[in-house]
């Protein structure tokens, strides 16, 4: 009875594991339906929330140049992620993806922020971008990130000091880079009834001691990886 009760315990044990693992994830259940007419999707700069201590010697404009850096990081790489996922012929989609600098490009012609475009109505946008529907996705982490030259993009001199500098994260212990959560929500949006076609959210705890890019990344691939349009 007690190898019994031990056997069971271990079984509930790693379904814990298991669901705690998976992400939550949604898709219309008429998918294929809905979709049958659409031939582009763009991906819209991420929103992304720092839910830390702000430092005392930042200013408001070096906190928007960074959110904003970070949102372009976040959006090429996520591009780039489901290009990557279609190479070699592995699970091509049946939609054209709007190039990140076109997406760009449209919303600063039509005068639109990039906090304009994470408040704006999904049909707003994809008739600002001429697409079927957006992509669009929300990033909370408690660190900002500085080195983002590998995704075309300079913070400038001044910021990258204040990243290297000591004063920077003087509320952080020394060492204490890991387990620091960043939580991830993307969602798929029709274009002309603004509604949910396909969403996936969840949390990775990322090691700060690596390279943006690797974090930024690594967050791309886990939403990648059951984003839809796929033969």
């Amino acid at each position: 009875m007690k190898n019994t009760s031990i056997f069971v315990f271990i079984l509930l044990l790693f379904g814990l594991l298991w669901y705690s693992s998976c992400s939550p994830h949604y898709i219309a259940a008429n998918f294929d339906d809905r979709t049958i007419d659409h031939e582009t999707v763009a991906i819209l700069p991420v929103e992304v929330v720092f839910t830390g201590k702000v430092p005392e010697d930042i200013s408001e404009e070096d906190i928007l140049a960074i959110e904003e850096a970070e949102a372009k990081a976040f959006q090429i790489s996520f591009y780039n992620e489901i290009l990557r996922s279609t190479k070699s012929g592995r699970k091509p989609i049946y939609v054209d993806i709007q190039h990140y600098q076109q997406t760009l490009g449209r919303l600063e012609e039509q005068c639109t922020s990039l906090s304009d475009a994470w408040s704006k109505e999904p049909a707003e946008l994809a008739a600002i971008l001429d697409v079927d529907a957006v992509v669009k996705a929300r990033i909370e982490k408690m660190r900002y990130m500085s080195d983002l030259e590998s995704y075309g993009i300079d913070l400038g001199i001044q910021l990258a000091q204040l990243f290297s500098g000591a004063t920077f994260w003087p509320w952080l212990p020394p060492g204490m880079t890991r387990a620091k959560t960043i939580r991830a929500d993307y969602s798929l949006l029709d274009g002309e009834e603004n509604k949910i076609l396909w969403s996936v959210a969840f949390d990775i705890d990322a090691d700060w001691s690596r390279p943006s890019n690797e974090i930024i990344d690594e967050v791309s691939r886990r939403a990648g990886r059951k984003f839809p349009y796929r033969r």
